[in-house]
């Protein structure tokens, strides 16, 4: 998995590439929020428009992080599922944690509201 990052104002988008899959992966997503956190940043979006798989050890690193991020007063939105994404959140309930938007601009935007 590769991790890009990119601040736009009080958003922090976080574009995730590859596969998300192992203990590894888990781990550098987890420093990523660590240090997004330390400068006082809560408005968080994932951009899974490239990430290509994920297994459950995936989805679990992405439910750690979402709790982290919502236990300090924030919270991740997600933007660019694919098709197939968006069918392993909906049979896992996921879309009831995670609010899931196509754009990364449409996530950006939902936390004017």
């Amino acid at each position: 998995m590769h991790i890009g990052e990119h601040i736009r104002g009080d958003v922090a988008v976080v574009a995730l590439s590859g596969g998300l899959h192992d203990e590894e992966d888990g781990t550098v997503l987890e420093q990523k929020i660590i240090s997004l956190t330390a400068d006082n940043i809560r408005k968080i979006v994932f951009d899974l428009g490239k990430l290509n798989s994920v297994n459950s050890q995936g989805i679990s690193s992405l439910l750690r992080a979402v709790k982290s991020v919502r236990t300090q007063g924030g919270d991740i939105r997600l933007a660019g599922l694919d098709e197939h994404l968006e069918n392993i959140f909906a049979k896992t309930r996921l879309v009831r944690i995670f609010d899931t938007y196509e754009t990364v601009d449409r996530a950006m935007a939902s936390y004017i509201h």
